[in-house]
């Protein structure tokens, strides 16, 4: 099944919310007291953001965050392998290797729950949702 941590979900959001505002830098405080998490979690999930090639950081007083041109444009895929690395389909509740994934009782749903997650994750760029 997928996995999505606490900082691909603020990823997630975090970049819809700035792609929904384009033409504006938007500070980190800003950002921190929409969704109401940690300046300092969040500097780092928009750090690995800005490194992925995705955000762009303008320092300053009036700094913040801004979108890379043509980056709104993204799946929400690239952004969860961004911050979770290329992502990878289990469908067996049974995490040994040895384990032969036909034989798991719960392999139909957890298939289908996964291409539910995979085609919504890849269909779906961050300029198409709205917060």
């Amino acid at each position: 099944m997928f996995d999505i941590s606490e900082a691909t979900a603020i990823a997630l959001h975090v970049m819809i919310y700035i792609a929904n505002r384009k033409d504006k830098i938007i500070p980190l405080k800003e950002i921190a007291k929409t969704f109401s998490i940690s300046e300092n979690h969040l500097s780092k999930v928009l750090q690995r953001l800005v490194k992925s090639g995705f955000l762009i950081s303008i320092k300053g007083p009036k700094g913040g965050f801004c979108i890379v041109e043509g980056k709104d444009k993204s799946s929400l895929m690239d952004i969860y392998e961004a911050i979770e690395g290329k992502y990878t389909r289990k469908d067996c509740l049974f995490s040994s290797r040895h384990m032969n994934s036909c034989c798991c009782i719960m392999r139909p749903l957890i298939s289908s729950i996964n291409n539910t997650f995979e085609e919504f994750m890849k269909n779906n760029a961050i300029c198409d949702l709205k917060l």
